[in-house]
């Protein structure tokens, strides 16, 4: 199987956006991960996945506590800005008041402690226990599909015959 062959059949399955950022002493430090998902109720546990030798997750593991911050569809810039490797990516990102590594006007974010990491393949896969959960404000998700970045629409009548 070739890589190509392997990116195009994932592309054609959405993801969410979410920006891991975490408290370092000297600033915030983070990534942005299209994997981020629920794993367990009980105990509860997240996950995303990282690629092998990720300079970015690297500065946030040994905080050992980061934020998973859910994009809205019009954080799309902010995406773009976080997605890159640069000292001072987060330079011009707007933070909640009372929360450092809260990134403003996101759909929701967990507030998680690093539990373990597990190496699969070129991918490290992150599992956390979520210590808080907070919805923000109703907005759209930003989402990744075909190598590009989209907002969901409402399906028009998810209630009709075939839609389960």
């Amino acid at each position: 199987m070739d890589a190509q062959s392997y990116r195009e059949f994932f592309g054609q399955l959405p993801t969410g956006v979410t920006a891991i950022v975490a408290k370092s002493p000297a600033g915030p430090v983070g990534l942005i991960v299209g994997t981020f998902s629920s794993v367990s109720l009980d105990p509860p546990l997240v996950s995303f996945m990282v690629t092998n030798g990720s300079r970015s997750w690297a500065a946030v593991r040994p905080e050992g506590r980061f934020t998973a911050n859910i994009l809205a569809s019009d954080q799309r810039q902010l995406s773009q800005t976080l997605s890159g490797w640069s000292p001072d990516k987060f330079r011009s990102i707007k933070f909640e008041d009372d929360h450092e590594t809260v990134i403003r006007d996101c759909l929701a974010w967990a507030d998680c402690l690093l539990e373990r990491e597990v190496e699969a393949g070129d991918h490290i896969i992150v599992l956390a226990k979520p210590l808080q959960l907070t919805v923000g404000r109703p907005a759209r998700p930003l989402i990744f599909f075909q190598r590009a970045y989209h907002r969901t629409l409402p399906v028009e009548d998810s209630r009709a015959p075939g839609w389960a």
